[in-house]
């Protein structure tokens, strides 16, 4: 990650288009219940602020915390697995469109570090479970609709692949939508 940063403050000195800056702030939420005692239901928030250094891309600093909860009734017990995550990440955003167009296209790609944590709670007491930081590749895709010259409503799907070189590999995966600010 030093390493990206480093190209990045590289590439800065050499701009003419450099000092765009963009604000986002986005979140997810999602319920799925059958009843009041079986239910899942996760909330997320992300911030993050992006440096335009050419027209169409820039280098994007991000930071989300989020907790999911699925509570599940046996019949004999209840059990409720909650999660809490952390990321922070870094990541190249190409746009396929300029800055003063009403609709841009952006795909990005990088790296974050994500640090999880899963507390179970049953009838014979709670398990911890924290998951060490793990440095991870991660990828997105969304879009743009400019509403005022620096006033946009941002949407898009990002991904992370954790666990790499394991048994249980797996690749974690939100949706967002939100607001940015151009200044």
């Amino acid at each position: 990650m030093r390493y990206l940063v480093i190209l990045a403050l590289f590439t800065f000195c050499h701009t003419a288009y450099a000092g765009v800056f963009e604000v986002s702030l986005t979140a997810n939420h999602r319920r799925s219940e059958i009843n009041t005692t079986n239910y899942q239901e996760s909330t997320s928030y992300t911030g993050s602020i992006s440096y335009y250094f050419l027209e169409m891309s820039a280098l994007e600093i991000s930071y989300t915390n989020g907790t999911s909860l699925l509570k599940a009734d046996t019949g004999s017990e209840v059990i409720q697995y909650k999660t809490d995550f952390e990321m922070l990440g870094a990541d190249l955003v190409f746009t396929f469109a300029e800055r003063s167009s009403p609709f841009q296209p952006f795909i990005k790609a990088g790296v974050a570090q994500i640090s999880k944590k899963i507390i179970t709670v049953t009838s014979t007491g709670k398990n911890t479970n924290k998951q060490d930081p793990e440095l991870v590749p991660s990828a997105g895709v969304g879009f743009k609709i400019k509403l005022t010259k620096t006033f946009s409503i941002k949407v898009g799907v990002d991904g992370w692949l954790t666990n790499m070189g394991e048994d249980d590999e797996t690749t974690d995966y939100a949706g967002r939508a939100g607001i940015s600010w151009m200044f």
